[in-house]
């Protein structure tokens, strides 16, 4: 309970917030290859200091909440690649370890004035000797969110954009339990429950987030992928989540993620019209994903242009998925952070 009311206190007196963008997409431009059911969890196994790297730049622009990569880590995944039990427990907790430890050595660096680090770049010099650092967030020390991705990020075929996987919802918390409870040993900040394509896996992760046994009183929000301006991607409304969420004392907030950016504003009104409830939104450029070729397409109107329409409907978090980058980001900062 702590935890939580702490949280919702950060987001209160310190919101909008700006949370990263996307994870996956910036691997691959720091040329990682990450085509494998594993997806980029894959990197920590092979590379986990670009996984620093990646999170550090996100906190260089200005971001105050990074996800973790732990997406797509599962036990069993791991385990499939030919892991034993317990290396594939601690490359599940790897994913939030190194979330943590690349934000302690980003205020590390700012503390020391530093104007790089792990080859990002924070900052400049002015004629005085001082630091100007390119971005600064809204809060002194930023959060580390676990990211839990759904069923369908492990299942790997690009379902959790459509909900059909055919399982009873007991399944699905029994999936969820396990994964959460190593993700929240490590203690992050907020669990994001991401990408939820339907109303049955929802009730699920809020089942399991309301054992403290599970969650350690670790707040969470749970965001959803949506198929048009009132629907998540099996079709329910996004009014139906917002009323469950809104009556489950556990799940701190509801979001948005994933999911075209033009129909998020009438999502933020849905949610708004029945939960006071922080609200996260980051959707991804508006491209289309296909989840047999791994390829986007598609996507025209600037995402920069949302932001303060986002804002005013009523948005506590703003960030990116899919396709976002450091720069984007970035340009949300400057537009939030700067009154």
């Amino acid at each position: 309970m702590a935890k939580r009311k702490a949280f919702l206190k950060i987001v209160k007196e310190n919101g909008p917030l700006v949370l990263d963008g996307a994870f996956g997409t910036e691997l691959e431009r720091h040329g990682c290859n990450i085509h494998d059911e594993l997806w980029s969890s894959k990197m920590l196994i092979e590379n986990p200091e670009i996984i620093k790297k990646v999170h550090i730049s996100y906190l260089a622009a200005g971001a105050d909440i990074i996800e973790s990569s732990g997406y797509q880590a599962t036990v069993a995944g791991f385990k499939a690649h030919g892991y034993g039990t317990e290396e594939a427990l601690d490359l599940v907790k790897l994913s939030v370890r190194l979330a943590v430890q690349a934000r302690n050595e980003f205020l590390e660096a700012k503390a020391n004035d530093a104007l790089t680090l792990r080859g990002i770049t924070l900052g400049e010099q002015l004629p005085d000797g001082s630091v100007r650092y390119f971005s600064e967030g809204a809060l002194p020390k930023p959060l580390v969110a676990a990211s839990v991705g759904p069923y369908g990020a492990f299942l790997a075929d690009g379902s959790e954009y459509r909900g059909d996987y055919g399982v009873q919802t007991e399944y699905l918390e029994v999936f969820h339990i396990p994964r959460i409870a190593l993700f929240c040993e490590e203690n992050p900040d907020v669990l994001a429950c991401e990408t939820v394509p339907c109303y049955d896996e929802a009730i699920a992760i809020a089942r399991t987030l309301c054992d403290p046994l599970t969650t350690k009183g670790i707040p969470a929000w749970i965001s959803f992928s949506c198929k048009d301006e009132h629907h998540i991607s099996s079709g329910e409304t996004i009014i139906k989540c917002a009323e469950m969420i809104d009556k489950v004392r556990q799940v701190t907030g509801i979001g948005i993620n994933c999911t075209a950016p033009e129909y998020v504003e009438s999502l933020i009104k849905d949610i708004r019209s029945v939960t006071n409830k922080p609200i996260a939104v980051y959707p991804n450029l508006g491209e289309t994903y296909d989840g047999e070729t791994k390829t986007w397409s598609g996507g025209q109107q600037s995402f920069i242009d949302y932001i303060d329409i986002w804002r005013k409907a009523g948005a506590n978090i703003i960030g990116g998925c899919c396709r976002t980058n450091p720069d984007i980001i970035q340009e949300v900062a400057k537009q939030i952070h700067v009154k």
